[in-house]
């Protein structure tokens, strides 16, 4: 039997998190969960993407104390810096903070993606193939209105 190969997910699909990417507008915000959207109003959207690549899915608990000594803080500063870092002490300190997947926002922007491509006239199979999506769901996602 051989050894099944490690299939990288395509590019695009994880652009919405990509900083090379010219996503990073008001437009992708509106796919986002109510806790990215609160997030990006307090420490703004680059550090609000920036956590969640690091720390989608997880459930933090905000220290109480700016500089302090814990794990959860070095990871935020890690993760935000320490200017956000100290705005989500500030506003969450003590409590449970849960960040979101955003895997709503990241199929939004896969789909946005491949009716821009179909559009712009690239073949339909090699787009397909791109977001390893089968036929059927290809279709479904070209009779989504916009």
């Amino acid at each position: 039997m051989k050894p099944r190969r490690q299939i990288d997910p395509p590019r695009e699909q994880f652009s919405l998190f990509d900083l090379t990417m010219p996503l990073r507008s008001e437009v992708a915000q509106d796919d986002l969960p109510k806790t990215a959207r609160e997030l990006v109003q307090v420490i703004g959207l680059d550090a609000t993407i920036d956590l969640v690549k690091m720390c989608a899915g997880d459930e933090l608990k905000i220290p109480e104390v700016i500089n302090g000594t814990s794990r959860v803080w070095a990871m935020l500063v890690d993760a935000v810096g320490p200017d956000a870092a100290t705005r989500l002490v500030q506003r969450y300190a003590g409590t449970p903070l849960y960040v979101p997947t955003c895997a709503v926002a990241l199929r939004a922007h896969r789909d946005r993606e491949i009716i821009r491509r179909i559009d712009a006239g690239e073949d339909f199979d090699v787009v397909r193939r791109d977001n390893k999506i089968t036929r059927r769901h290809m279709y479904r996602v070209l009779k989504k209105p916009l």
